[in-house]
């Protein structure tokens, strides 16, 4: 896609008018939301697509002068020429029609012009403004996603596609639509517009259109040429309706020549008015933008500075009593480079900047001094405080009491959020913008400690000591979630952060030989697409393989892409294709996960190991919403087991010469947690005899002797336990099992039929997540489902399985948490030449000493069963081996 970003910008004497096409785009926000509207009312969301719309404009692009142009009553000027012109456009539904004025007064309060003119579209007013204003000297761009602007593009204007979030200039413009502006009117008047109602010339297509003007250079050489079109059918047609096609180019013609009474100076820049906006986004329910538009607290002076030497730094660690915030970072920003500076606050509104590189003034001495203050006692806080503790010192390893994390308090209190970084937390809780590090590597390039740098640091615990205040006051009022942050969220932090230091070792000699054998294999998978196909390709070009399957090959078209409807080359159409027989897919499927193994694991896990050869994860906190941990740097959690390929990558992860690698696997955990949760009977004494539940369920669904039960009885019950816990429908289960869809549904049928409770508990579940818009684990973490009563069916299915899910999988995750935190205390305690390295959803994997394994293996069972007391058991599966694929099999 064609970015004019990465082009010389325009300059301009008088700067950059931005006029935004509002009727187009409220009607993109309309109905880009319509079947995605949330509980809070359709009426407010396009008005709200539209707000977020403009409000990104105004801060990326940051025009000079901008005004938003809305149609005004009912056009004649085309009606005069074509009567029939959007003759069948549907009228304006009602529920966009009343957000109309609610979009202008935001407008107004943003300090933007609203402008229309009777008996003309808005594009005409655009279009003859815009000339205007590039007359008079300014750089115009054109806010829209309607492709008629595009002929206006070039000789000082631009269009900002506002779907694509892409400026396009006239290269661009050639770029997408194949041809460059000038020629896409002649294009329209062939190709005509369905939308609008504009004829064109029947029986010529976009394709066509694009390729007569392409080839004659414009409409008038095209008619002056005619007989010379090889082409009989289109002959024809252009001969008949060429007076219709004049006429289309006229009525798809946007006017510049207006006689607009408006001085571009009258559309600069105003400050937005905080307080109108407050109002009416309170009114509008718009809780977010209401918060970042409250009225500005007084300016409060803010004591930041730069300390001068040692004795400044000692007088200060020393006045702080006990919470202490503390922001260390690298010139890198990585935890394998040496700290470039720390950041101190112990009071708000101030801060202390401590140079710790060499190049920037800084000593060892100022290091051992912040060390030893915070190894003297007293509470470390930070915005993620495990990246900090890893960049102060590897050795720094606090207890949970003497951590606070502001990060981890914003993640406990609302998983669901998008992201929590300081930034976003801060703009949200306190409507303080925070200078990012992308931001300052701009102002400050060299990264000295400079004002913007040490404003940068100083913010960053300064805000930490803002938002502990916030977000603390918001979880005392929660005994459940406290609980969850104090017990479980804090206590894993040194946990997590002596795995990420440890590291686990990779064999590099293996990897090496794998990336060869599997470029080998690579290589002889694409000479056997080339040949099945009948052609060479990009086999990594979506577009040109579709073109390869569905119009060469002629494969059934199962699925289009959403937004483009151009042929979609997913992997569950692949998929689909692969199983009726069909070669190619099925070949392309190897291909790219052989390639994407080699590109993520195997070629990329050598450039990331330390001079030991061990490769250092990084866990994430608060990423997931379901209370799991990630992994990240490299991700070791997505590695696919499920193919052989894919296990064959644990090879390479090994202990180092004399240890050997565990994996603690829980056992069928999820059903365990559901059996406790809904107290079945049935359920809680096949696990408490310690029977095959897969087994014993499917001896109570077909009433027979657990000895009798075949293997297809057996496999379908293990599809239902686990696919009761996701909402499994009829349909999927009969496509899992390859039966009817009556067949699977009396499956279920008798599988509720005998373990009521569970029913039970899915609807009592889907109840609470109706009536207060949340669900909560056995420990009270809590999952917010804001898109339970949303009117789309799709989307509504996918949040009730959420939140029937999130209870079980939440519970499973907080147990795995709460053994790692005692594993840890315990292999410190009783074997401390053991080290837990990984985790990986029900799994954790610890080295030990190949003499001590089955010692170690007892301490990791026992710690890991006895977590906490369920009314099933629980069961953990070890196992070793010299790799990881080893204690796996």
């Amino acid at each position: 896609m064609f970015s004019f970003y990465n082009r010389q910008p325009m300059t301009s004497p008088r700067g950059t008018l931005f006029l935004v096409d509002g009727s187009n785009n409220l009607y993109r926000s309309y109905y880009a939301i319509r079947n995605l509207s949330t509980s809070a009312g359709l009426s407010t969301n396009a008005a709200y697509g539209f707000t977020s719309m403009l409000r990104k404009l105004l801060k990326e692009q940051k025009p000079d002068a901008i005004a938003v142009a809305f149609d005004v009553g009912a056009s004649t000027h085309r009606k005069e020429q074509f009567k029939d012109y959007k003759k069948d456009r549907r009228p304006m539904p009602d529920d966009l029609v009343v957000q109309i004025p609610m979009v202008h007064e935001i407008c107004e309060g943003l300090g933007i012009p609203v402008i229309g003119i009777p008996d003309y579209e808005a594009d005409d007013l655009i279009g003859s403004l815009a000339c205007k204003a590039r007359d008079a000297g300014y750089r115009v761009v054109i806010a829209t996603s309607d492709k008629d602007f595009f002929q206006l593009v070039g000789n000082g204007i631009l269009l900002y596609h506002t779907t694509r979030e892409t400026l396009y200039d006239e290269a661009g413009v050639k770029e997408v639509f194949g041809l460059p502006p000038e020629q896409v009117l002649d294009v329209m008047a062939i190709w005509g517009d369905s939308i609008d109602n504009i004829p064109g010339v029947p029986g010529i297509g976009e394709k066509g259109a694009k390729s007569l003007i392409a080839e004659f250079g414009s409409l008038d050489a095209l008619y002056e040429k005619l007989p010379t079109l090889k082409k009989a059918a289109q002959r024809k047609a252009l001969e008949t309706y060429k007076d219709q096609a004049l006429l289309s180019r006229e009525l798809a013609r946007i006017k510049c020549d207006l006689d607009v009474d408006l001085d571009p100076e009258q559309l600069k820049m105003k400050e937005p008015d905080r307080a109108r906006l407050h109002e009416i986004f309170s009114r509008l329910e718009f809780t977010s933008l209401m918060q970042e538009y409250m009225p500005e607290e007084p300016a409060v002076p803010r004591h930041y500075r730069l300390a001068r030497d040692a004795d400044e730094v000692r007088a200060y660690l020393d006045s702080v009593p006990e919470l202490l915030a503390v922001h260390v970072e690298s010139v890198e920003g990585t935890n394998s480079s040496p700290p470039a500076a720390a950041s101190v606050s112990g009071k708000r509104n101030e801060a202390l900047v401590i140079p710790l590189s060499p190049e920037l003034g800084g000593t060892p001495e100022l290091a051992a001094i912040l060390r030893d203050r915070l190894a003297r006692g007293g509470v470390l806080l930070a915005h993620d405080v495990k990246e900090q503790i890893r960049r102060l010192s590897p050795a720094l390893m606090l207890e949970p009491g003497q951590l606070a994390d502001t990060m981890l308090m914003s993640y406990v209190l609302n998983p669901g959020l998008p992201s929590h970084a300081i930034e976003t937390v801060a703009r949200d809780r306190l409507k303080r913008e925070v200078i990012s590090r992308k931001e300052l590597t701009k102002a400050s390039p060299q990264f000295g400690l400079d004002p913007p740098t040490v404003e940068y640091f100083a913010e960053k615990t300064d805000i930490a000591l803002a938002l502990h205040e916030v977000l603390g006051m918001e979880m005392t009022a929660d005994a459940a979630l406290q609980d969850i942050y104090q017990r479980i969220e804090l206590p894993l932090v040194p946990v997590l952060a002596r795995m990420e230091e440890k590291g686990i070792k990779i064999d590099l000699d293996l990897l090496e030989r794998m990336s060869r054998t599997m470029g080998e294999q690579i290589d002889r998978l694409e000479t056997q697409i080339y040949a099945a196909a009948g052609q060479e390709f990009n086999i990594n070009s979506p577009s040109q393989l579709a073109v390869i399957l569905f119009e060469k090959l002629q494969y059934p078209v199962l699925k289009k892409t959403q937004k483009t409807k151009s042929y979609s080359t997913s992997v569950e159409v692949l998929t689909e294709l692969a199983s009726h027989g069909y070669e190619v897919p099925k070949l392309i499927l190897e291909h790219r996960e052989l390639h994407k193994l080699k590109s993520t694991y195997i070629d990329s896990l050598p450039q990331l190991a330390d001079s030991n050869g061990r490769v250092h994860t990084s866990f994430n906190q608060a990423v997931a919403a379901t209370g799991r941990l990630s992994s990240s740097d490299p991700n070791l959690q997505n590695i696919p087991i499920r193919t052989a390929q894919g296990k064959e990558v644990r090879r390479a992860f090994i202990a180092e010469d004399g240890n050997v690698l565990i994996a603690a696997d829980y056992s069928q955990i999820e059903l365990r947690i559901l059996a406790h949760i809904c107290q079945d009977e049935e359920l809680i004494d096949s696990f408490r005899r310690g029977a095959d539940i897969h087994r014993a369920t499917a001896a109570q669904i077909f009433n027979v002797s657990e000895l009798l039960v075949n293997p297809q009885q057996r496999r379908a019950m293990k599809t239902i336990n686990f696919g009761v816990l996701y909402g499994m429908s009829a349909f999927r289960l009969s496509n899992e099992l390859g039966i009817s869809t009556r067949e699977a549904q009396q499956f279920i049928d008798a599988y509720f039929g005998r373990y009521p409770k569970i029913q039970e508990y899915l609807d009592k579940t889907l109840e609470e997540a109706r009536t207060t818009g949340k669900v909560s684990t056995l420990f009270g973490r809590i999952r917010y489902i804001p898109e339970i009563h949303n009117r789309s069916w799709t989307v509504r299915g996918n949040a009730e399985r959420m939140a029937t899910n999130a209870p079980i999988q939440g519970t499973a995750a907080d147990l795995l948490k709460l053994a790692m935190i005692a594993l840890d205390r315990r292999l410190r305690d009783e074997a401390p030449d053991a080290s837990m390295l990984l985790t990986v959803h029900d799994e954790i994997v610890i080295e030990a000493k190949e003499v001590n394994v089955e010692e170690v293996s007892a301490i990791v069972k026992e710690t890991m069963e006895t977590i906490h007391p369920l009314a099933v058991p629980l069961a953990v599966e070890t196992c070793w081996g010299k790799s990881w694929f080893e204690a796996k099999e």
